[in-house]
């Protein structure tokens, strides 16, 4: 089925990451489905994400879509499936309840040094998602399932993976809004009292 698709193997996540030789297949693929469900699905909507997993199974890439999947997608995977398998490195869930993995010949990792590390992969996965949003922009029509998302499943989202963490206002919209606000849909003017300057 087209859902158990991976879009990148566990030889490139290591090769792209500095994720062990010696980690199980069985530990990376659950992150590799999560990360492409999550953060590719959500670039590229789901009827596209859909349509490369099926021509993954069936061979059937042309041209343009391997090379999205070789140059953009796959580095920006692998940064992503890394930031979200990290926890699961340190804490592993057992019957017994969760443990932190340690070694005799290596010194435990603080709780500050993993997230150290995730906001590290975190950043190289944005800077890959956004360099797949800007092809995406800078080749309308390649790519007719992108183009046409239709409304089943997902819509494809535009707008930068980047986050600052600080929300502000948009005066400028609010500011357009209270004014035209004022005038009744005749275009004679209301009256409102608190929409800041009379209008002309």
């Amino acid at each position: 089925m087209a859902y158990t698709a991976l879009l990148v193997s566990e030889q490139r996540l290591k090769q792209y990451t500095s994720l062990d030789n010696n980690t199980r297949v069985e530990e990376i693929t659950p992150w590799i489905l999560a990360a492409q469900d999550i953060y590719i699905q959500e670039i590229l909507g789901t009827k596209f994400y859909n349509h490369l997993k099926q021509a993954v199974i069936n061979t059937t890439l042309n041209s343009d879509e391997r090379d999205l999947l070789d140059e953009y997608i796959q580095p920006m995977l692998c940064h992503y499936a890394l930031y979200l398998m990290l926890p699961s490195i340190k804490y592993k869930i057992v019957e017994k309840g969760l443990l932190s993995g340690t070694s005799e010949e290596t010194a435990p990792t603080t709780l500050d040094e993993l997230q150290y590390v995730r906001q590290s992969e975190l950043d190289l996965a944005q800077f890959y998602n956004e360099r797949l949003r800007e092809f995406l922009r800078d080749n309308p029509g390649m790519f007719p399932d992108y183009d046409n998302a239709g409304v089943k499943g997902m819509m494809p989202n535009h707008e930068r993976p980047y986050f600052s963490g600080l929300v502000t206002n948009n005066i400028r919209k609010y500011k357009y809004r209270t004014y035209y606000d004022r005038f009744d849909y005749d275009g004679r003017y209301d009256g409102c009292s608190d929409c800041g300057p009379s209008a002309p």
